[in-house]
């Protein structure tokens, strides 16, 4: 009987390990479907949730910057920086509006989607306020600016981000309750199973341990995205600002150098090949400067085109020169990139520390001086920052903005005046033609050059009204010099621009003329090389039309810019005016003397007159009348005068 049992035993041992086994296998194949299940759910709340909390950290990010920009724009007094903050203002809306529209396309509760309702009509409300601020400022209606943004326009703005604030909360006690919810459900089925399948338990461990590592991976991509650039996979400006700290932070005992490269031309690169061009030429460009760094220096991707490089291997500042120059011939190279030859250079600025800075900002921003100083050289160079270009950049942003506010302010304190230097006949002794040159005395009283603040305003637009200012006052002063018996004196104006404005300017001399009823024939337009290359065909017949009502057409400083004997074909001229830098070696420099005489040829050979600059000595006279100039301009014969004064001279002549 033992023995019948225990073969029964032996027979039931193997089938109920087998059944158990099997209950085990079931059970966890129900545990695993129903954690399976409820992780499913989660994970899609989750995700759900995150896309949500990302468009709305991205709303709520754009509409703090817009409030910090708006407090900036009624700070500043730079209106060059108000319409970049006013673009930047912009530029946040946009993000707003992009953001919130990929909110809107995602699942979401209805709570959330009355709260961005509410978001909405706020908006509504406060927006145009954005763009009346704005406009008040550039009309310097800066108290009702100010009155608008803080009793309307930023208390509506809080009361979004409050809201914004809600959404944030409302979305975490979602999603807290939606994972008390799944931790609930899974431990019942848990408590169910556990004592049958002691499997489960393995299960849920190696499911945690696999959660956790598949949340860690997450972190590491998120932090990588947020310190890395995607297209070149170098730090990008976060992580270099980080690095410049961290490693100052160290106190190091060497110095460093912080490196700012600059693409030269990419924009133009960009438009005539296209963004695949151009993204695979920053790539290249990043490569290249890799090829010549150390492990210990950093390069990162500053934005756009520009490059930055933490230069911590250098041992002495020679040693950042040396490297530096390296680098510039380096990347002076061409690249084939889609069988396009890309002709590529950079324009590069360094900063050294401590010399230079003792902190991040400031020795990025001294090395972005000295590549823009890089810049103004012609580009395919490098500059190490100086203090000197430092105050120049300086000076010409007080200029600036100094010439900028007497044009706004239609130089009410008269800083802007003309005067008018006489022209000498060489053959007659006649004085029957001045040049109007323009005068500025800044609030302190001080002369600055018109070789100084001119060419500033090319660069910076300021270049038309200045124009604008020389013609209404040379035109109003011919007007009262026409009630005296100073009737003949031809006014010269200088005229410089673009094809843009130049029209513009004619078309204001014209009026003038019209408004005063005064003789063309009493002006003249002096045209810079430089500005003869923008005149386009349609300002040439507006001046064939001037010149055949009398009016003279010169060409000044004639040989100093970018000559081309063919616009002596295509303008209508009637002088050309030879540069002082021409007469000053005159009558000994050897090279002044045949450059003249030539001048003076060709000008005749061209029924043109020639008029010479500069003229300060007894010997340059001489020498011109000898070759048969017609006409001088100088310190020699008279000084620049008021246009009373001018009218005295002709009265005494």
């Amino acid at each position: 009987m033992h023995r019948i049992l225990s073969k029964r035993f032996k027979g039931l041992l193997p089938l109920g390990f087998a059944m158990i086994i099997a209950m085990m296998i079931l059970t966890s194949l129900v545990a695993a479907s129903q954690i399976k299940q409820g992780a499913d759910s989660m994970l899609s709340a989750i995700q759900q949730h995150s896309k949500n909390n990302k468009q709305l950290r991205n709303m709520s990010h754009a509409e703090s910057s817009r409030s910090t920009i708006l407090v900036s724009m009624i700070q500043t007094q730079d209106p060059f920086l108000l319409d970049e903050l006013y673009f930047d203002l912009n530029a946040q809306t946009t993000k707003f509006n992009a953001a919130r529209e990929i909110l809107m396309m995602q699942e979401m509760d209805d709570n959330l989607k009355e709260m961005l309702e509410q978001q909405r009509k706020l908006s509504q409300i406060y927006e145009p306020m954005l763009n009346e601020v704005y406009s008040l400022l550039v009309e310097g209606k800066k108290v009702p600016a100010t009155l608008l943004l803080t009793q309307q326009t930023l208390p509506r703005q809080k009361a979004v981000l409050d809201l914004f604030k809600d959404m944030a909360d409302f979305q975490y006690n979602v999603e807290s309750e939606a994972n008390t919810k799944s931790k609930s459900d899974n431990h019942k089925v848990l408590t169910n199973v556990i004592i049958f399948d002691i499997v489960s338990v393995f299960i849920s461990i190696i499911l945690t341990r696999f959660i956790l590592r598949r949340q860690r991976e997450q972190d590491k991509e998120l932090a990588y995205l947020a310190t890395t650039d995607i297209l070149t996979e170098l730090p990008n400006r976060t992580n270099l600002i980080s690095n410049i700290s961290l490693h100052i932070k160290k106190k190091p005992v060497k110095p460093f150098a912080v490196i700012f490269f600059d693409i030269d031309y990419f924009k133009s690169i960009n438009d005539n090949y296209g963004h695949e061009v151009g993204d695979e030429l920053l790539r290249q460009f990043a490569n290249k400067i890799n090829w010549f760094i150390k492990p210990q220096d950093v390069l990162s991707r500053f934005g756009g085109d520009e490059f930055v490089l933490l230069l911590r291997s250098i041992k002495s500042e020679q040693e950042a020169v040396d490297l530096v120059n390296k680098l510039s011939n380096e990347l002076d190279t061409s690249i084939t990139i889609n069988e396009n030859e890309i002709f590529m250079s950079a324009s590069i600025g360094a900063s050294l520390y401590p010399l230079d800075g003792k902190d991040a900002k400031t020795l990025l921003t001294n090395a972005d001086i000295a590549m823009y100083s890089a810049k103004e050289l012609g580009r395919n160079c490098f500059q190490f920052f100086s203090k000197e270009t430092s105050d120049q950049l300086e000076r010409e942003h007080a200029m600036c903005h100094a010439l900028h506010s007497v044009l706004k302010n239609q130089n009410k304190d008269n800083q802007l005046c003309l005067q008018y230097q006489p022209l000498l006949n060489i053959k007659t002794g006649d004085t029957t033609e001045c040049e109007a040159l323009l005068r500025w005395k800044n609030h302190n009283g001080e002369s600055i050059a018109a070789d100084e603040f001119i060419p500033l305003a090319e660069k910076t637009n300021l270049i038309e009204k200045l124009n604008l200012f020389v013609i209404d006052e040379a035109c109003k002063q011919q007007s009262l010099w026409q009630n005296t018996r100073n009737n003949g004196m031809r006014i010269n104006i200088n005229l410089s621009g673009n094809k843009i404005i130049f029209p513009k300017l004619l078309k204001r001399f014209i009026d003038n003329v019209e408004f005063y009823n005064l003789d063309p024939k009493l002006f003249g337009i002096e045209l810079t090389e430089r500005t003869i290359h923008e005149v386009s065909k349609g300002t040439i017949k507006h001046l064939e039309k001037m010149r055949e009502k009398g009016v003279k057409i010169s060409i000044d400083d004639f040989g100093t810019g970018y000559s081309s004997l063919s616009y002596l074909k295509k303008l209508p001229i009637t002088t050309l005016k030879i540069d002082k830098e021409f007469i000053v070696g005159l009558p000994d420099d050897r090279a002044d003397h045949a450059l003249v005489k030539a001048i003076i040829t060709l000008g005749h050979s061209l029924n043109l007159d020639v008029v010479a600059e500069g003229v300060e000595t007894y010997e340059q006279f001489v020498f011109l009348k000898k070759y048969s100039c017609d006409i001088a301009q100088g310190y020699y014969y008279h000084r620049p005068l008021p246009g009373n004064k001018i009218s005295h001279l002709q009265l005494a002549a």
